[in-house]
């Protein structure tokens, strides 16, 4: 009797699977699917070849333990038992943290953590240059086409770190402005997800799948050019949110694009998200305000592109540069992954080959690793629900789809798994697209929470180790 009183939950934990309909217990069942599938394929990881896991491989650094421990707590996240004692813990500690307070939080919480496990290591993307031109005295990389706002502010703080604090390299200025921009984000988000949601977990569903992205490892002391764009994308979107809710006019998301432009051009592809973002506001109550939409999407886009034309003239890198050294593509000029034959040394495959599909599935596992298989699994089997959707739904998949047929296309120079950071800011709006087609497919509270829980458990299990990965020392092959 005792045995079973332990095992029978009590009223307030059953599990009453006949409160939803037969359309969200088949979609729970392929999502604890999917995240038990992520689980396999991280413990997997060592007896695969790097080359072909690289997405995964993180898990491979963590000691064996470690692993298996984390491992049993997201399996254990998939059972809708434990689950639901998750679901009612967090909601006793939510009842009790006033939600005017939650960002502010986050923040700080998120501030310590970037800190504590930053980065200590060159080995990703241009991070090696980065830091050392930045601070070479035959060099003093100050001016580029390719980051032109992002280097140049890491280039005059590192100047000034360098008169008062003896900074040798850029890696300072790097992991202050990453861990800050980190903080920002976090409180960002966790305003966007009070804002755009209003039941408790969907909020946390919003902001659980994008804080634990693989991606947020650019918030952890990251070099590179890619973590104030991440922060300008982000910033631009929840004004984007604002504004399709009448409270700010389109001027406001097309500064923060304008500005995240700057910081990286890559962001571009956000530009039809943008461009749709004007056309709602403009028809807005039944108005025709096309050319009022017009001037404030343009305005701003001509000032800042004027500014940095102006600040890269007068460091001495103009417009010349820019079809020049500074060209778009890196080494080779080749901007796109070639379609059939590779011609330079900057290519690593061709559009339709196991080596593209390989760098753009791990790529995936890297940063969203259950993100696009439970949209694809949401789409298949409930399509009535997610189609349509509000205006804020059809912006995200504009952003969401611009950039993965940006990360599709691009040629990686140095190859998916070191360029794995020019790809990452794109795991942002899709993580945004699942939560909100979640909240849609899933309407009933315990549904939704249930899978709250497993999804973020189960991807928050890979970033721990890929986090934990470059907390440790890494030398260059000499």
């Amino acid at each position: 009797m005792a045995m079973r009183a332990l095992l029978v939950p009590p009223p307030w934990l059953r599990y009453n699977t006949a409160a939803m309909s037969t359309t969200s217990r088949r979609l729970l069942i392929g999502l604890r699917i999917i995240a038990l599938a992520v689980i396999l394929l991280h413990l997997a990881a060592p007896l695969l070849a790097e080359s072909y896991a690289w997405g995964v491989w993180p898990i491979t650094y963590l000691p064996w333990p470690v692993r298996w421990f984390l491992a049993g707590l997201a399996v254990l996240s998939c059972w809708p038992l434990a689950a639901l004692w998750i679901i009612r813990a967090g909601d006793h500690i939510a009842r009790r943290l006033p939600v005017r307070y939650v960002p502010a939080v986050l923040s700080l919480v998120g501030l310590l953590l970037f800190w504590r496990f930053r980065l200590v290591h060159t080995r990703w993307g241009d991070a090696y240059i980065l830091s050392q031109a930045i601070a070479h005295p035959d060099v003093h990389l100050t001016y580029t086409w390719q980051a032109p706002l992002t280097v140049y502010l890491h280039a005059r703080l590192w100047v000034l770190g360098h008169r008062l604090w003896g900074w040798k390299d850029a890696m300072p200025a790097y992991a202050l402005t990453s861990t800050l921009a980190g903080a920002i984000f976090v409180y960002m988000l966790a305003l966007l997800s009070i804002e755009a949601q209003r039941e408790r977990w969907a909020r946390i569903l919003t902001f659980g799948l994008v804080i634990t992205l693989g991606t947020v490892q650019l918030f952890f002391g990251y070099v590179e050019n890619y973590t104030l764009m991440s922060l300008g994308m982000l910033i631009y979107l929840w004004l984007a949110w604002h504004c399709l809710h009448g409270e700010v006019s389109p001027l406001w998301p097309a500064i923060a694009l304008a500005l995240t432009n700057a910081l990286h051009p890559a962001t571009i592809v956000l530009a039809p998200s943008l461009l749709y973002l004007g056309w709602v506001w403009a028809r807005k109550d039944g108005a025709r305000r096309y050319g009022a939409a017009l001037w404030r999407i343009a305005l701003p886009m001509i000032v800042v592109a004027g500014g940095v034309i102006l600040l890269m003239q007068a460091g001495g890198h103009g417009v010349t540069y820019l079809f020049g050294s500074d060209r778009p593509g890196g080494g080779d000029a080749r901007l796109f992954v070639p379609l059939f034959k590779t011609t330079t040394r900057w290519e690593h495959y061709t559009m339709f080959s196991w080596g593209h599909l390989i760098d753009m599935v791990n790529e995936q596992w890297m940063t969203a690793p259950v993100v696009l298989p439970a949209l694809v699994w949401l789409a298949a089997l409930a399509w009535p629900r997610l189609r349509g959707g509000t205006a804020w739904t059809r912006l995200l998949w504009l952003a969401a789809g611009g950039y993965l047929l940006f990360i599709w296309t691009w040629n990686p120079d140095y190859g998916g798994q070191r360029d794995w950071d020019l790809f990452a800011p794109a795991a942002i709006p899709t993580a945004l697209l699942l939560a909100d087609r979640i909240v849609v497919a899933l309407p009933e509270r315990d549904a939704r929470a249930q899978a709250a829980v497993m999804l973020i458990v189960v991807q928050a299990f890979h970033t721990i180790a890929w986090v934990y990965q470059n907390t440790l020392p890494w030398s260059w092959p000499t």
